[in-house]
């Protein structure tokens, strides 16, 4: 706050440009620092600050605010009034990995971005940069909101951007893994869509993907991927038997287009159906006949089926009934000390149901995974209630598909220190 002041006092007598403020928290923050405990975690924080002032203009301010928060107020360069650019450039920093006493560790991180002007309070200035950089880490993170983004339709840049983004190289695939309790063992990974653009930086999932079902993109993106895929099945039969869960919300493979390409796949012999799992979201279930007919068909040839963010609300136990699926996800990224219940019941609330869906879920013979794990006290939770897996960035975060054969290995090394019973 302060900071702020002075700045804007500076800016007032005509010594420095008006002040852009930047909100940043650094995801998953907490569980990098409980692997490497208590001092490394403050070298750690030198590091990442001093990456972070690599990039700043003379004469910048930049506070920890929390363990795992930075406040940055700076002056803009000549000729530029919007700050995401510069926030860009620090999220792409912080990305490259960091070293430290034989650890190599990925940090994404949530930032958001505010334009300060004399006519509004410090105080809002500072609350809006937090609360942008809030909702991104609701929406799970690594990424980049500003202060008065709209909830509109996509921007036009981004709709003009996206039909060539497949030319031009920006869409890549990212790998999450999960691990099973019993043997403590990564079993398989889940693929997740990203878009870097070098005119907009990283755009969200949520954001772009919309998009690419306005501008009728679903068959060309949809295609790629699978095509993306299936040589990472085909190499992966080295590593072991892993299985490859496919998000629908983000391919929208419950298309009839899509399925019937899976189905072509299949034809062709190239992988074993039990390698592949389609993940639907549980709270909407294809209302289509033709459309359920052509899963099922699917499931038959050995496709697994899961049903994701599941828990004890009627969609999901429709979901559960109508579909009869091989495994569940529950997102436990709020449960217990990782989240910030707004009221004191609430997180207790989630806690019991989010339980009583695992229960209902194990009752009906599907496996569970519990993902967004980022702490030991969820793990032991979820542990605890019978889950057979887990995802998260306590295991490993997400990284580029092309890493799997050089990268599997360790994440095997941390899931057995990870899951291995206590003795």
């Amino acid at each position: 706050m302060s900071a702020l002041a002075a700045h804007r006092t500076r800016a007032g007598n005509g010594h420095t440009r008006p002040a852009a403020i930047l909100a940043i928290r650094l995801d998953r923050f907490a569980s990098a620092c409980e692997t490497l405990g208590a001092h490394r975690a403050v070298r750690l924080q030198a590091l990442v600050q001093d990456r972070i002032a690599a990039l700043l203009p003379p004469g910048a301010v930049m506070h920890w605010v929390a363990a795992a928060d930075v406040g940055v107020v700076t002056a803009l360069p000549d000729g530029t009034t919007d700050p995401a650019p510069l926030a860009s450039r620090i999220a792409d920093a912080l990305t490259r990995p960091f070293s430290l006493d034989g650890f190599e560790l990925y940090i994404s991180c949530s930032i958001g971005v505010a334009a300060d002007h004399p006519d509004i309070p410090a105080e809002r200035s500072l609350r809006q940069a937090f609360d942008a950089m809030l909702r991104v880490d609701r929406q799970g993170g690594d990424g980049l909101a500003r202060a008065h983004k709209p909830a509109a339709p996509p921007s036009a840049p981004l709709l003009a951007a996206l039909p060539e983004a497949l030319e031009r190289g920006e869409l890549s695939l990212q790998l999450q893994p999960r691990a099973d309790f019993a043997g403590a063992t990564v079993s398989g990974y889940t693929v997740r869509l990203r878009w870097h653009n070098p005119v907009l930086g990283r755009v969200a999932p949520q954001d772009f993907l919309p998009a690419v079902e306005s501008l009728g993109l679903v068959g060309r993106i949809g295609s790629w991927l699978l095509e993306s895929v299936l040589p990472l099945v085909r190499n992966a039969d080295a590593i072991g038997p892993l299985q490859f869960t496919l998000l629908a919300s983000s391919a929208q493979l419950h298309r009839p287009g899509m399925v019937d390409a899976l189905a072509r796949v299949l034809d062709a012999g190239d992988i074993a159906p039990q390698r592949l799992c389609i993940e639907l979201p549980a709270g909407v279930v294809p209302a289509d006949p033709d459309i359920v007919a052509r899963f099922a068909a699917l499931r038959r040839r050995g496709v697994q089926l899961a049903l994701g963010d599941f828990d004890d609300s009627p969609a999901c136990r429709h979901a559960l009934v109508a579909l009869h699926p091989d495994s569940v996800t529950l997102d436990v990224r709020r449960l217990g000390p990782a989240g910030q219940p707004s009221a004191a019941g609430e997180g207790i609330d989630r806690t019991k149901r989010l339980r009583d869906a695992c229960l209902l879920a194990r009752r009906t013979g599907a496996t569970v995974c519990a993902k967004g794990i980022e702490t030991r006290q969820q793990l032991e939770a979820v542990r605890a209630w019978g889950c057979h897996s887990v995802q998260g960035y306590l295991l490993a975060q997400p990284f580029p598909a092309v890493w799997l054969v050089q990268t599997h290995a360790a994440i095997q090394q941390r899931a057995r220190e990870l899951l291995a019973p206590a003795s």
